[in-house]
C-alpha cells in the first residue's frame, strides 16, 4: 500500500479514526513545545510502532530534541 492510498483511506476514515489522528497530532505537538523529542512509541495487535512528527504546515520538527 502506497502513502498516496494510506491517505486517501486516512480523508475518507469515520469520525473515530480522525479524531485519533486529531489526538496524535495535539499530543506530538506538545512533545515539540516542551523541547522534547515529538516521538510516540504504541504498540497495536503486537505490532511495536513509532510515529514520529518531521513537520507540520511546513515547519520542523527538529530532530535534535531530547526526550
Amino acid at each position: 500500500m502506497n502513502n498516496n492510498r494510506l491517505e486517501q483511506h486516512l480523508a475518507d476514515a469515520d469520525q473515530p479514526v480522525k479524531d485519533f489522528m486529531a489526538e496524535l497530532l495535539e499530543t506530538l505537538g506538545k512533545k515539540v513545545s516542551a523541547n522534547k523529542d515529538p516521538k510516540l512509541a504504541l504498540s497495536y495487535f503486537g505490532a511495536q510502532l513509532e510515529i514520529k512528527l518531521v513537520s507540520f504546515d511546513g515547519m520542523a520538527a527538529t530532530s535534535n530534541h531530547n526526550e
